[in-house]
């Protein structure tokens, strides 16, 4: 019985989670989606929406962590994204920060989030974003992983294209 409540639990922590994520209320849908991460690390699915959360509510390091792990392991799991029937936020979000600002060149945060949020959506301007961040951090690892996966990605998809 408590095994069923537990997994019970899980499921409407999800749920919830997926109800204030589509609402847009990611700090709500963060706070739900992690419970359920906890308990099911491997759910592609909840991760990807966890990066997007993070990334609204100013918690860009927690974001970074779980994309990176995440496309690692599945990039193409963000990558082949359907922003409609996935209901993503992305393309509306890449809008409404739209280029950045003079000012804003500085800010590391804001690129890495850009960055993100763009592999979502289109792929190379996702690569441009890392490898401004890069350029100030070359001896960063994650960066220099990160940026690498993307290149491979596009090398192959770009390849495939070729052949077809």
């Amino acid at each position: 019985m408590a095994v069923k409540l537990h997994l019970f639990s899980i499921m409407m922590s999800e749920m919830l989670g997926n109800q204030y994520f589509l609402a847009r209320n990611y700090a709500d849908a963060a706070e739900n989606l992690q419970y359920a991460l906890e308990n099911d690390p491997l759910n592609k699915s909840v991760r990807k929406k966890l990066v997007i959360c993070y990334s609204q509510t100013g918690e860009i390091q927690k974001a970074l962590n779980v994309f990176y792990n995440l496309i690692e392991e599945d990039i193409d799991c963000i990558i082949n994204t359907d922003v409609v029937s996935d209901d993503c936020p992305c393309p509306d979000l890449v809008k409404h920060y739209g280029k950045i600002f003079p000012y804003e060149e500085n800010s590391i945060d804001l690129k890495l989030m850009l960055g993100m949020l763009w592999l979502y959506c289109e792929v190379p301007t996702s690569l441009k974003f890392f490898k401004s961040v890069l350029e100030e951090y070359p001896n960063d690892e994650r960066l220099k992983s990160i940026s690498s996966m993307i290149e491979n990605r596009i090398s192959l998809i770009n390849n495939l294209n070729k052949h077809s």
